[in-house]
């Protein structure tokens, strides 16, 4: 998982190269869907499943992977968006380690 630190590094070079070419295993920058909150959600439930299955790693919301230069790229998250909100969609929409044990 990238820390915060290295996370903001990777987010200057957004002025040499789009996103995508700073993606690997670990890493993905997601686009914020603000036409719709439902398929936003449904975005990070499916980015979360697919990080966890592929060993964790960070995905970073709010960034147009295609685009050169950080104020372009660098589209943020609308500040109604409730990340507890997130983390209850994410926790809802996948079993618990102890059902799938059971």
């Amino acid at each position: 998982m990238r820390g915060l630190t290295e996370v903001r590094g990777l987010l200057d070079e957004l002025d040499n190269y789009p996103a995508d070419k700073l993606e690997d295993q670990g890493l993905d920058f997601k686009e914020w869907n603000r036409q719709s909150m439902a398929d936003a959600v449904t975005l990070v439930v499916e980015m979360a499943i697919c990080m966890a299955n592929g060993g964790g790693g960070t995905v970073v919301f709010g960034v147009n992977d295609k685009a050169v230069g950080r104020n372009k790229a660098i589209l943020g998250v609308p500040h109604e968006v409730d990340v507890n909100r997130l983390k209850k969609a994410v926790y809802d929409s996948t079993p618990l380690w102890s059902d799938l044990h059971s």
